[in-house]
């Protein structure tokens, strides 16, 4: 006699549905830690600005001074930019950073400043004469993990003439899709329950219509 409910195909239905809700759930606890995570650089802003202490122990890893306000003298003297990036300008038109070394030597920059913002893809080739006081935000490590990259740039709210005022980063402004993800997450779930549902039914309905009707005998 064949089981109502096939055993193997169930297991591997009930496996994919509790690793898809699973995901669904941890993007929930994402998202609680994305807005904790937004509520504490919110709270950074209003910290004192970041002194060289500190720097120092954010180089070792000991506190985080993302989004924290700093200030830099920067000395170097005339020399073409560190680097250009994507970003916008404090009126949120694409563009790029100008991004230089603050640094008097050609040694690799623990932290490096935002100029100003341009459109011209040629301004790295450009020499700016480096004699400011920038003050800003922080942002901490702008290139990611790559090694001999800066670990801080610093974000000015003046640029540098005749370069446009770039737009300073808030925590608003991080991406918050983990809600959406949940959505697709447990949606699959529900799908695939509901698939399996009806694969079921049609093959009961299919083991029924296989069964030849009794015959009477006369």
């Amino acid at each position: 006699m064949t089981r109502r409910i096939p055993i193997i195909p169930t297991l591997i239905t009930a496996i994919g549905v509790l690793i898809l809700c699973g995901l669904g759930r941890w993007q929930l606890e994402r998202r609680a830690w994305k807005h904790d995570l937004i509520t504490r650089l919110d709270a950074a802003a209003t910290l004192p600005p970041v002194s060289p202490r500190e720097f120092l122990a954010a180089m070792k890893g000991d506190i985080s001074v993302q989004y924290r306000r700093a200030a830099i003298g920067c000395h170097a003297g005339p020399r073409k930019p560190y680097d250009l990036r994507p970003g916008s300008s404090a009126g949120g038109t694409s563009g790029f950073f100008v991004v230089v070394s603050c640094r008097p030597n050609d040694l690799p920059p623990d932290i490096v400043a935002v100029a100003g913002w341009t459109r011209r893809v040629d301004a790295k080739d450009s020499v700016i004469n480096l004699d400011h006081e920038f003050a800003g935000v922080v942002i901490e490590r702008p290139y990611g993990n790559a090694p001999d990259r800066p670990r801080f740039m610093l974000i000015p709210d003046a640029a540098v003439p005749p370069l446009g005022k770039p737009q300073q980063p808030r925590p608003a402004d991080l991406p918050d899709n983990h809600l959406a993800y949940a959505g697709q997450w447990f949606g699959l779930a529900i799908a695939l329950s509901a698939i399996y549902g009806l694969w079921l039914r049609r093959r009961s309905l299919a083991a029924r219509s296989m069964v030849a009707p009794a015959v009477t005998p006369e």
